[in-house]
Formats: C-alpha cells, sequence, structure tokens
C-alpha cells in the first residue's frame, strides 16, 4: 500500500479530479492523520541527519501493491475513497514504519498544490460561522463551537440588561438625592438668617445700653 500512496501518477490524477469542498475534506483528513502520527519535525530530521542519528526503525506492516494488476478506474475510485475518510487514512498511514511515514509526509505535502481548494477568504468565513466544522464531519465540533458562540452572545446581553438597571437605579435616586441637597440647604439658609437675626439682637441691645449710660 506504501508504494500506491508513493505513487506520483496515480495520486496526482485522483487529487486533480477532487471538486473544491471535497479537496479541502482531503487536505483535512491528511492534516488530521498526520497529526495523530505525531512524527518528528522537518527541522529536527535534518539536525539528526547532520549528526548521523538515524530513525528508530519499526518494519512495515504494509504489503506492496503490484500498479501493474489493477485496473486504474479501480485505482483511482479505491484511493479517491480512501482520502475522504479520515479514520482509513491514519489506519493505513499506522501501518508504514516511521521512515516510511516521514517520506510520506513530505510526499504529500508536495502535491498540496494540486488540490483544487476553495478561496481562503471563504474558508474562514464558514469556519467562523461554524459551518466548515459541519462540511468535514466535525458535527461534534460544530455544535460545541456554536453553543460557545450563544453562551457568549447571552452574557453580553445579560451584560447590557445589568448596565440598564444600574442606570436606571441611580436616575430613580437622584429625586431622593435632589429633595435631600434641597432639605440642607433650607437649614443652612435658615441658619444663616438666624445669625443675622441675632446680630441684628445684639447689635440693638448694645446701642440702647450706651445711650442709657449717657
Amino acid at each position: 500500500m506504501y508504494n500506491l500512496l508513493m505513487d506520483k501518477a496515480s495520486l496526482s490524477q485522483v487529487f486533480l479530479a477532487f471538486a473544491p469542498m471535497e479537496a479541502l475534506k482531503v487536505k483535512h483528513n491528511i492534516d488530521y492523520a498526520l497529526e495523530a502520527l505525531s512524527l518528528p519535525s522537518a527541522e529536527l530530521l535534518a539536525e539528526m541527519q547532520v549528526l548521523g542519528i538515524d530513525l528508530p526503525d519499526k518494519p512495515s506492516a504494509s504489503k506492496k501493491v503490484d500498479l501493474t494488476t489493477i485496473n486504474s478506474t479501480v485505482l483511482s475510485s479505491h484511493l479517491t475513497e480512501l482520502f475522504l475518510d479520515k479514520h482509513k487514512l491514519l489506519k493505513t498511514f499506522s501501518d508504514f514504519s516511521l521512515s516510511e511515514q516521514v517520506e510520506l509526509r513530505a510526499f504529500l505535502q508536495s502535491l498540496m498544490p494540486m488540490l483544487h481548494l476553495p478561496p481562503q477568504a471563504l474558508v474562514e468565513k464558514m469556519q467562523r460561522e461554524g459551518v466548515l466544522d459541519v462540511l468535514m464531519g466535525e458535527s461534534d465540533k460544530a455544535k460545541a463551537v456554536k453553543d460557545k458562540i450563544a453562551a457568549l452572545s447571552q452574557n453580553k446581553r445579560d451584560h447590557k440588561v445589568d448596565e440598564v438597571k444600574e442606570r436606571l437605579a441611580k436616575l430613580s435616586n437622584k429625586p431622593q438625592q435632589c429633595a435631600d441637597e434641597l432639605k440642607i440647604a433650607r437649614v443652612k439658609a435658615n441658619l444663616n438668617k438666624a445669625s443675622v437675626t441675632d446680630n441684628a439682637t445684639i447689635i440693638a441691645d448694645a446701642k440702647q445700653k450706651i445711650v442709657q449710660l449717657g
């Protein structure tokens, strides 16, 4: 099977035939399978190669396919079905040795430009609105995203309601506040009047005493 997936002519023909959304799903499935394998990075492998360090490998469990005995239509149909199913793809990749997986990763990444992917702007918009996960078969993930968006929207609405309530409470307290301020002003005015009256009385009494003494 490894030699089949490394056959550029067969794989190129299949990749070119995918419609845009199928191509996007294929890319998604390849990324999923390669990520699940937890392969060493290309940078690490390059550094290891410089030092002459080889990958610890195991015998491949994959059987070699005789491409000359398979009808091209049957071959294309098999590859199409394989790349559109991420679980089958991961299972197939898992049968290869580590060195084969590394080589396959580099090979598949070199073939990615052959996939007719939809515009990136459209993909990003579908991702933001939770449509992409549904199209990719990730219904649970899509539901989780939608639930999170709904929760955030509800929290935002609740926050706005709390702000409105707080403003209303402040407005409702203003009449009482004004009344209290008015009472205080009246008390102060009365005290001032009383003070002026008392001073006038004291002055009048003093003048009267002066007249009596004179």
